[in-house]
């Protein structure tokens, strides 16, 4: 039974692990979608009147991101919730298993040490409850994060065909836009990744 909850703890730290990685790159990648929007905007400006329509969706791309990163701040949150229960859980199990020794050595002791070893094992319970209400959350915050990238996605399509009419600028708005969208794909497929990975 111990074996088994090691290998349960181990792997659940190890999703963890996994996940904060994959946060942390998106964080990195979506930095780079508000400074794209950000040259999108200044060439749009500089490309006059024909280019407003990729001018208003390099803004709501500016927009994403900023929302973007305030749901990976969330989804880095949870993740250190889960990091920070998973290492209470392992220090209660090493006292459990502390007491359990201390009890089949010296049956004695009994008495003493099995209300100690029941407030042990509540606690276990209770963080374990803990660690299963942050893995729901988690998934439905990548769940809402996804959602998010969705919009993303569709606003990069939007500034590809915005591109088309920004005149002599056009090939510079398209190049910034296709540079948004494989942008915003990476996030996603990222993002979706990870939500099958949290699922196994």
């Amino acid at each position: 039974m111990d074996i088994m909850d090691d290998i349960d703890q181990i792997s659940s730290l190890h999703r963890v692990v996994k996940a904060n990685e994959d946060i942390k790159k998106v964080i990195r990648i979506s930095s780079g979608v508000n400074l794209v929007a950000l040259n999108a905007m200044l060439i749009a400006k500089r490309s006059g009147e024909r280019s407003r329509g990729f001018a208003v969706v390099s803004s709501e791309l500016r927009l994403f991101s900023r929302n973007l990163d305030i749901a990976m701040t969330g989804l880095g949150e949870l993740i250190f919730s889960l990091v920070r229960d998973a290492a209470t859980m392992q220090r209660q199990r090493q006292q459990r298993s502390h007491f359990m020794t201390v009890m089949s050595r010296n049956k004695s002791m009994r008495k003493w040490v099995e209300p100690t070893l029941a407030r042990v094992e509540a606690r276990m319970g209770s963080v374990e409850e803990e660690i299963s209400r942050d893995w729901h959350k988690l998934r439905l915050q990548l769940n809402r994060v996804l959602q998010l990238c969705e919009s993303g996605r569709s606003l990069s399509r939007s500034a590809k065909i915005e591109a088309v009419y920004g005149g002599d600028m056009s090939a510079t708005l398209k190049q910034v836009a296709n540079q948004i969208e494989g942008t915003v794909d990476e996030i996603f497929s990222t993002l979706k990744l990870l939500r099958m990975q949290l699922a196994e």
